[in-house]
């Protein structure tokens, strides 16, 4: 049904995937982060800082929606996703830095609470996908 009002192109996909996994490369033993050319970034950033704002998450969209504003909405989509699932763990973010306020949840990171997270959003948006394709034919 949102498909007869909003055609968007598949690749908005690819660039919520990559904004989710952008956002940690600020720390080095995440699967974004961990490559060598990422180290002089993280020596001048701390991990949930500049990077887990959400200033630095409009304008990296607003650079990319300049380009093509398909892709700067899915990379807004994926970097704010992040941030949102962010403020759920107990290391919570400052998502208007550089002011000092947190905004902190329950979850223990790494813990079962938020592998169960994991699980159920991952099935919902194969479950999305499946009916956006469904729909779509």
């Amino acid at each position: 049904m949102l498909s007869y009002y909003v055609a968007m192109p598949f690749y908005v996909l690819i660039f919520v995937l990559l904004a989710t996994a952008f956002v940690d490369i600020d720390i080095g033993n995440s699967k974004a982060g961990n490559r060598w050319y990422l180290r002089p970034l993280q020596w001048f950033t701390k991990h949930r800082g500049i990077l887990h704002s959400l200033i630095f998450g409009i304008l990296l969209s607003l650079i990319l929606g300049s380009v093509s504003l398909w892709a700067g909405f899915g990379f807004f989509v994926g970097y704010v996703s992040h941030l949102f699932l962010d403020c759920l763990t107990r290391g919570g973010v400052r998502l208007f830095w550089p002011l000092k306020f947190k905004v902190k949840g329950f979850v223990k990171s790494g813990g079962i609470v938020e592998q169960v997270i994991f699980v159920l959003l991952l099935l919902g948006d194969i479950g999305l996908i499946i009916l956006y394709y469904i729909n779509a034919y």
